[in-house]
C-alpha cells in the first residue's frame, strides 16, 4: 500500500510555539500542518459564553479568508447551551490542560488526496520555507539545521501507569451495570486515567513512534507552547464539505491477528458479535438523532453500518452517518446538537454524561474532545481526542485516559482487558 512518511518536524517544534500536524498517513485522506499564530484564543475552564467566543473566533477568521485549528476539551459541555442544568461539572482532570485552544496559524500545507508531498494553502515566507523543508527531507536533503536537546535523564520517564486498580475498575464497572439493569442506561463509556512521565524536548520523538506503531488515520500532534498533544486517534467525530457532514462513530474492538488466517478469524468473529454490534447499533441510533437536530429533514441517512476497519495494532467497528445541513447552521450551533460525541458517552445521552461525572472522580479534560481544523469556507474536519497522550513539556508528566462501552452483555474482565489493549502503543512510545 502506498502511504505517505510521516515528517521530521523535529526542526519545526524546536523553532516556534505553535505547531499542529493532522495527519492521516494513507493517500486516500488529507493531512495538514499548521506553523505559527497569528492570534490564539484559550479555556482554561468551561463557563457561560467560551463556545461563544469560540464561535466570534471562527467568524473572524472567516472574515479574513484564514485558517483556524485546535481543541475542544469534553468538560466544556456544561457551558454548552443544549447542557446547562442537566450534568454537573466533575472536578477538574489532573492534568489542569486548558479545555480550549484555537490559533489562526502563520502558514498552512495541506497533503491532498493522493498526494505525497503537501502544498502551501497559506501564502508567505514561513509557508514556503515549510514546504521546502518538507520535500527536502523526504528527499532526505534538509538544510534546517535541529537544535539537539540535552541528554534525558532516567529520572525524567515514568511508564505510563493506571491510577486504577482492576479492583477499582471492576467495582466501577458493577455500578455501571446496575444502572443498565435499573433502566438508567442502554450503554455507557467508563474510562480509567493513566499517568506517567517524560522530558519536554521528547514530545515530538514520542509522537514519531507512536504514529509508526498506530498508523491511525486521524492523528494529530499539537503543540501550543508546553502543551503537547500526541494522538492516535482512528475516529472521526464530525466532518462538514459544503452543506453534507458525517459522522463516524466507532464501537467494537479487537486486536491483530498473529497470522493472516487468524487476523481473518477475529474479524469476523467482530462482525459476528452480538455484544458489539448491539453497541455499535446504538450511538448510531444517537448520532442520527443528534444529527437530525441541524439536519435538513429526511436527510439523515446511515452510509455505512458496522464496517469493519483495519489497522496497525487492532480491527475496529465503524459506522457513517451523514446529512445535509441546515442553511445558517454555524459551528456553535453543530456543537450544541453533537458534542461531546456519543460514541464516548453512551445511550442516552444525558444520563450516560451524569453517570460518567459521577463514577470516574474527576473530569475527562481535553479526552473524549475533539481536535480539527475549520478552513476558509467554511469546511471542518475533527477527530476524537482518543489513544492520546497530553505532555506538559513544563512539568514533564503526561496524561491519557483509556475506556470503553458497557452494556449488559459486557464482561467486566473482558472490558478491562481492552482498556490495557487500547493503551499499548501509548505505553509503548513512552520511552527512551
Amino acid at each position: 500500500m502506498n502511504v505517505r512518511s510521516l515528517p521530521d518536524l523535529q526542526p519545526v517544534v524546536d523553532r516556534h510555539e505553535h505547531v499542529a500536524l493532522l495527519w492521516d498517513e494513507r493517500l486516500e485522506g488529507r493531512a495538514l500542518l499548521a506553523v505559527g499564530a497569528k492570534r490564539s484564543l484559550q479555556v482554561d475552564i468551561g463557563r457561560v459564553g467560551c463556545w461563544e467566543a469560540w464561535q466570534a473566533f471562527l467568524e473572524h477568521g472567516r472574515r479574513r479568508q484564514a485558517w483556524s485549528l485546535g481543541w475542544l476539551g469534553y468538560d466544556l459541555y456544561p457551558a454548552l447551551g443544549g447542557m446547562q442544568g442537566h450534568v454537573k461539572a466533575s472536578p477538574p482532570h489532573p492534568s489542569h490542560w486548558p479545555l480550549l485552544h484555537w490559533f489562526e496559524p502563520e502558514a498552512v500545507l495541506v497533503w491532498e488526496v493522493g498526494e505525497a508531498q503537501p502544498k502551501a494553502a497559506t501564502t508567505g515566507s514561513l509557508a514556503l520555507e515549510l514546504e521546502s523543508l518538507l520535500t527536502n527531507t523526504s528527499q532526505g536533503t534538509s538544510s534546517i539545521e535541529r537544535t539537539v536537546p540535552e541528554p534525558a535523564q532516567d529520572g525524567d520517564w515514568h511508564p505510563l501507569t493506571p491510577l486504577w486498580t482492576r479492583a477499582q475498575y471492576l467495582e466501577k464497572f458493577d455500578k455501571v451495570h446496575v444502572a443498565l439493569k435499573r433502566g438508567d442506561l442502554y450503554e455507557m463509556n467508563l474510562c480509567m486515567p493513566w499517568k506517567g512521565a517524560m522530558p519536554g524536548s521528547e514530545s515530538w520523538r514520542a509522537f514519531e513512534r507512536l504514529a509508526q506503531a498506530t498508523r491511525a488515520p486521524h492523528s494529530a500532534f499539537f503543540q501550543a507552547g508546553k502543551h503537547r498533544m500526541l494522538s492516535a486517534s482512528p475516529e472521526r467525530f464530525v466532518s462538514k464539505k459544503g452543506q453534507v457532514i458525517r459522522s463516524q462513530p466507532i464501537k467494537g474492538t479487537v486486536r491483530r491477528g498473529n497470522s493472516p488466517e487468524e487476523d481473518l478469524t477475529l474479524q469476523q468473529g467482530l462482525l459476528d458479535s452480538e455484544k458489539e454490534r448491539a453497541e455499535n447499533v446504538m450511538i448510531v441510533d444517537l448520532v442520527r438523532n443528534d444529527l437530525s437536530q441541524i439536519a435538513e429533514p429526511h436527510s439523515v441517512e446511515v452510509e455505512e453500518l458496522f464496517g469493519i476497519h483495519s489497522f496497525a495494532t487492532v480491527h475496529q467497528m465503524i459506522s457513517t452517518v451523514r446529512c445535509k445541513l441546515r442553511p445558517s447552521t454555524s459551528e456553535h450551533d453543530m456543537m450544541e446538537a453533537l458534542f461531546p460525541m456519543g460514541s464516548m458517552t453512551g445511550a442516552p445521552k444525558i444520563s450516560a454524561m451524569k453517570h460518567i461525572a459521577s463514577l470516574e472522580d474527576h473530569g475527562r479534560g481535553v479526552y473524549s474532545g475533539a481536535v480539527g481544523y475549520v478552513n476558509p469556507e467554511g469546511d471542518l474536519d475533527f477527530n476524537v481526542v482518543i489513544r492520546t497522550l497530553l505532555h506538559d513539556a513544563e512539568t514533564h508528566e503526561v496524561h491519557a485516559t483509556v475506556g470503553g462501552a458497557i452494556t449488559l452483555l459486557s464482561q467486566g474482565d473482558q472490558e478491562y482487558e481492552e482498556c490495557l489493549l487500547k493503551a499499548h502503543a501509548l505505553k509503548t512510545s513512552l520511552r527512551p
